[in-house]
């Protein structure tokens, strides 16, 4: 099915029941949110477990079939001192179980150098028992080419990525905290780019590389998207996506906006999918349509929708829940 065909059969089909034996528990009134699901056997295939636990971790990762070749690397963010992040035993299973190693980009201080940034990794739980960890940019960048983007010609990354021959982006999916909601598709664009200039590469739409100059969210998202891209590319079919919705105290001042608890565990082959599903579950728990709106618009969310015009994936999705 050609692209433009499956995004017109989508719209048809957005609401369809789930196939029998694959709907999510009652009580939790999760199904009504999934907006951009459909029973059609071309779009890409969203694994839900509804724990968030080790074992649930690799029960809905290993739905992907996967094929582990050569060096596998778990893209994630340590994020910042104390800040909001994956739970470390959770990160490990995944690693014990694919023989992974940890990698990640330097950012802005205290993240700005490879030992500094191990610090920081270590003082939120990431130590060497975990898994290995490899700071891609920590012995220079290569630039990876976009094809047909909105604005960058290529996205600067860690040389070490050319290390990796499998990858896994791990995620704690973020809905109420920053301006741009935390996901796959920000995990392999700005988290993807080195220390300083692939993210201001980013952040300016491709027009600077040596200091912060912020576009407006369209454009931002739209060069986002092209990173994406670009690191899709770069290891095309080698890519697989999972997103944890734990519980997670909103921090934006959102109105109505509360803790949903533990959601579960999402995993895709599909990095826009899996970023909509999650949007779907969590933005969709507004008390209204209207509310929803107000939040996607305040975090950004149109960036499914600008990543699947670009070529990258589907904004619709099969749901498959995981029992």
């Amino acid at each position: 099915m050609k692209r433009r065909d499956f995004l017109k059969s989508s719209a048809l089909t957005v609401g369809a029941l789930a196939a029998p034996g694959l709907t999510l528990a009652a009580d939790n009134d999760l199904t009504s949110r999934l907006t951009h699901r459909l029973n059609d056997a071309s779009a890409p295939e969203v694994f839900f477990v509804p724990q968030v636990n080790s074992e649930a971790l690799i029960r809905v990762y290993s739905a992907l079939k996967q094929a582990l070749k050569g060096r596998v690397g778990i893209k994630m963010t340590f994020e910042t001192p104390g800040g909001p992040h994956l739970d470390p035993q959770l990160v490990k299973a995944l690693a014990d179980h694919t023989k992974a190693t940890l990698i990640d980009n330097n950012c802005y201080p205290p993240r700005d150098t490879a030992s500094k940034h191990l610090e920081v990794a270590r003082g939120n739980g990431f130590d060497e028992t975990i898994a290995p960890i490899d700071i891609l940019d920590a012995d220079g960048y290569m630039d990876l080419p976009v094809s047909k983007g909105y604005h960058l010609k290529f996205a600067r990354t860690g040389s070490h990525f050319a290390n990796y021959d499998t990858l896994i982006s791990m995620v704690r999916f973020k809905a109420h905290f920053l301006d741009f909601y935390g996901g796959t598709l920000k995990n392999l664009s700005i988290c993807m780019g080195t220390g300083v200039e692939g993210k201001c590469l980013i952040h300016s739409a491709g027009e600077v590389m040596d200091h912060f100059s912020s576009r407006d969210d369209q454009t931002t998202c739209e060069a986002m998207a092209d990173a994406v891209k670009a690191a899709m590319q770069a290891k095309q079919g080698r890519w697989a996506f999972v997103n944890v919705l734990d519980a997670f105290e909103p921090t934006d001042g959102c109105e109505h906006a509360t803790n949903l608890g533990n959601i579960g565990i999402l995993a895709s082959l599909d990095p826009v999918a899996v970023d909509q599903a999650s949007i779907d579950l969590t933005f969709g728990a507004a008390p209204n349509e209207t509310v929803r709106q107000i939040w996607e618009k305040r975090h950004s969310t149109m960036l499914t929708a600008i990543a699947e015009n670009n070529s990258v994936g589907y904004t619709h999705y099969r749901f498959t829940e995981i029992k």
